[in-house]
C-alpha cells in the first residue's frame, strides 16, 4: 500500500477540536492556593487532551500521518562498543524497543546474519563483522502538517522549505518514510539532499540542495560558519532583559536518548539569547536565539543551563527527571581518568572474561519482570532515584566520559519514561508465554530423538573487505513479504500479525514538537530567507499551537499543489481503515 496521510476530503474528514489555552505544569513555582488552582487547571488540560485522543480510533487521527509497516533490511558493521559482547546483549541493549525474549526468538529463527551466515544469540561480535538484520518496521506517526516549499532555485540547485516538528530530516532510528527527504519525494516529487540538520522535534527553515555537488558546496557554507542562523523558542520563566551569551562546551553522553550535557570534554559552543516577549499568564518567555556554532541540541541545552528550558522539551524540561532547578548550571561532573569511560568499560569487560577463563561476557540481566509487566516505578524516599539495572544497561559503554550519579540517574529516568510511554505492560500477554511452551516442547522432542539444530560456522570478518556500506535510500524494502518468524498459536488483539509485537497507541500530536523554530537564515551567496513567527511565539498567543502568527507563508509550488500534498483519497482512506495493523 502506498504511504497515506490521514487527512481526507471534506466528506471524510473528522473535525479537530481546538485545544484549550495552554497551561504548563512545570511553570508554576508559587505555593498555596494559587498553586492548587494551577494544579487543577493542569489536570483539566491533561484530561481534555486524553479525551481528544480517545475520540479517534488508533491509526485514524486526523492530525497524524501514517504509513504501512514494512520489512526493512538493517545492515551495519560492528561498532567498537559491540566488540567482545554477545550478539543478543548488543541487540537488546542497543535498540531496547522490544522484549529481550523477542530478540532471542528472532535470533534463533535466523533472521540476523553475520558475515552472510545466520547468527545465534550467543555469538561473540568481532571487529569487522557485518551484521544484516531484517526487521518489521512500524514507523511512528508524524504530524500531517505539510512541508512548505518556500523557494525553488533550479539554476543554483537549492530549495528553501519549512519543516514541521515531529519528522527527522533523513533516515535514522525507526524513521525512513516519515523523514523530511522522503516526504518531499513522495508529496512533491522533489529529490533533495540535506545540507544542515534540524532536530526531529524542531520546526522551521531549512536550505536543501537539489544535487550532490550543490549539497557539498552548501554544506561547506554551514561548516565554515558563513550561514547566520536565527531561532525563536518559548521557555519557562521570565527570561532576563538584554543579550545573554552562553559559551559552554557540549558533549553527547547517551546515544539511545540523544542526551547532551555541558562538559569540558565537549565541543566548543556559543549562543546569544535575547527576550522578545513575556507571557505572564503562563510564566513563559519567547526568546530570540542566535547560535554562533552548530552543535547537537545546542539551544536546548544552553537554555537549560541558564535555568530557562524550552517549556515543552521532553528531554531537558522535566523536574521529575532533573530535580529542582531542572538542570540549571549543568549536571554534576566527576574527575576523568586518562582513558574515556567507553574504552575503559570495554577493556574491563574483556579483562574480566579472560581472568575468569570465560570466552563470553557475563549474561545480560534477566528480562522476565519486564516481560510479565512487573516493572515498578522508582522507589519513594531516600532511594527514589534507584532504578532497576536495565535502566543503566550500556551507560558506561555509550558515554565517552565517566558519569556522575546524577547524570546516570537522569539517563535512567529518561529510559524508564520511554519504556512506560511505549506501554511495556502489553508484553505480559500470552504471546511469548505460549511461544516459550512451544519451544520447550520442541526441545523435548529434539532431545528425545537425538537431534539438535546445527549452527553454521560464522566466517572470518575478512570476507567483508569487498563489501561497501549501503545507504538507507538504496536498500530494498518489502511491504508485502511473508513473515520470517514462526507465528505463536495465539495473537492477542492489538498485536501485529506479521512480527507479533504490540502495536503502539497513537501519540498525542501536541507531544511531537517543541517550542523551537528556525526563523531566519542568511548567507552571502543565497541571500536571506525567513518564515513568519509560529503561532505559539506570538505576543498574544491564544493557546492554539498550530499555524502562524500573522499571514502564513506562500508556497512556491502553488496553493493547490501544496494543499494536495496533505490530502488522502477516499480509496486510500478506506484501504487504511481496513488494515488495522497496516495503519499503525
Amino acid at each position: 500500500m502506498a504511504e497515506t496521510n490521514s487527512t481526507g476530503p471534506q466528506d471524510h474528514a473528522v473535525p479537530v477540536p481546538a485545544p484549550a489555552a495552554a497551561t504548563t505544569p512545570e511553570t508554576s513555582t508559587s505555593a498555596g492556593p494559587s498553586h492548587d488552582l494551577q494544579a487543577d487547571a493542569d489536570e483539566r488540560e491533561r484530561l481534555a487532551k486524553k479525551a481528544r485522543l480517545e475520540m479517534y480510533p488508533n491509526g485514524m487521527h486526523p492530525m497524524l500521518r501514517y504509513c504501512t509497516p514494512y520489512w526493512w533490511p538493517y545492515k551495519t558493521f560492528a561498532k567498537q562498543r559491540w566488540l567482545g559482547r554477545r550478539l543478543l546483549e548488543v541487540v537488546a541493549t542497543e535498540f531496547r524497543d522490544r522484549s529481550v525474549d523477542y530478540y532471542r526468538h528472532a535470533l534463533e529463527c535466523g533472521v540476523t546474519r553475520v558475515n552472510g551466515v545466520p547468527a545465534y544469540p550467543d555469538y561473540i561480535v568481532r571487529d569487522g563483522d557485518r551484521i544484516d538484520n531484517t526487521v518489521h518496521r512500524h514507523e511512528p506517526p508524524v504530524s500531517n502538517d505539510p512541508v512548505l516549499v518556500l523557494h525553488v532555485d533550479k539554476e543554483r540547485e537549492f530549495i528553501v522549505i519549512s519543516k514541521p516538528g515531529s519528522m527527522p530530516v533523513h533516515a535514522a532510528g525507526r524513521y525512513f518514510k516519515h523523514t523530511l527527504l522522503e516526504i518531499l519525494k513522495a508529496d512533491h516529487g522533489i529529490k533533495a539532499y540535506s545540507v544542515n540538520r534540524l532536530d526531529r522535534l524542531t520546526s522551521g527553515l531549512m536550505i536543501l540542495a537539489l544535487s550532490g555537488k550543490a549539497s557539498a558546496r552548501l554544506a561547506e557554507e554551514f561548516k565554515e560558519g558563513r550561514v547566520k542562523k536565527e531561532y525563536v523558542a518559548r521557555v519557562r520563566g521570565k527570561f532576563p532583559d538584554g543579550e545573554i551569551t552562553v559559551d559552554q562546551p557540549l558533549l553527547s553522553v547517551d546515544r539511545q536518548m540523544g542526551l547532551v550535557i555541558v562538559a569540558p570534554e565537549g565541543k566548543e559552543s556559543q549562543t546569544i539569547f535575547k527576550r522578545m516577549s513575556y507571557d505572564e499568564k503562563r510564566d513563559q518567555s519567547v526568546v530570540h536565539c542566535r547560535p554562533l556554532t552548530g552543535r547537537t541540541h545546542q539551544l536546548r541545552v544552553h537554555l537549560q543551563y541558564l535555568g530557562y528550558p524550552i517549556a515543552n522539551d521532553p528531554l531537558y524540561s522535566q523536574e521529575s527527571v532533573w530535580g529542582p532547578g531542572c538542570g540549571k548550571g549543568g549536571v554534576d561532573l566527576v574527575p576523568q581518568g586518562e582513558q574515556s569511560s567507553q574504552i575503559a568499560a570495554i577493556q574491563e569487560r574483556r579483562a574480566k572474561g579472560l581472568a575468569s577463563g570465560q570466552s563470553t561476557p557475563p549474561p545480560i540481566p534477566d528480562d522476565s519482570d519486564r516481560l510479565a509487566g512487573r516493572e515498578t516505578g522508582p522507589e519513594i524516599g531516600p532511594n527514589k532515584n534507584a532504578f532497576k539495572p536495565r535502566e543503566f544497561d550500556n551507560v558506561d559503554i555509550t558515554s565517552p566520559i565517566y558519569l556522575s550519579a546524577q547524570a546516570r540517574n537522569v539517563i535512567g529516568a529518561l529510559r524508564r519514561q520511554r519504556d512506560e510511554a511505549e506501554d511495556w505492560v502489553k508484553w505480559k500477554e500470552v504471546v511469548w508465554a505460549t511461544k516459550k511452551v512451544q519451544d520447550e516442547l520442541s526441545e523435548d522432542e529434539a532431545s528425545g530423538s537425538g537431534k539438535s539444530t546445527p549452527r553454521r560456522k560464522i566466517p572470518h570478518p575478512s570476507v567483508n573487505q569487498a563489501q561497501r556500506r549501503i545507504k538507507a535510500v538504496d536498500r530494498e524494502m518489502l511491504e508485502q513479504s511473508p513473515s520470517p518468524l514462526p507465528a505463536p498459536e495465539f495473537i492477542p488483539e492489538g498485536f501485529c500479525h506479521q512480527c507479533f509485537i504490540p502495536v503502539a497507541d497513537d501519540p498525542d500530536p501536541e507531544t511531537l514538537f517543541i517550542y523551537l523554530h528556525a526563523l531566519r537564515y542568511h548567507t552571502e551567496p543565497l541571500g536571506t530567507w525567513e518564515t513568519p513567527l509560529p503561532r505559539w511565539a506570538g505576543e498574544n498567543w491564544d493557546g492554539d499551537w498550530r499555524g502562524w502568527d500573522g499571514e502564513p507563508p506562500v508556497s512556491a509550488l502553488g496553493a493547490g499543489r501544496q494543499a494536495e500534498a496533505g490530502k488522502q483519497t477516499p480509496q486510500a482512506a478506506a484501504a487504511a481503515a481496513s488494515e488495522p495493523a497496516a495503519a499503525q
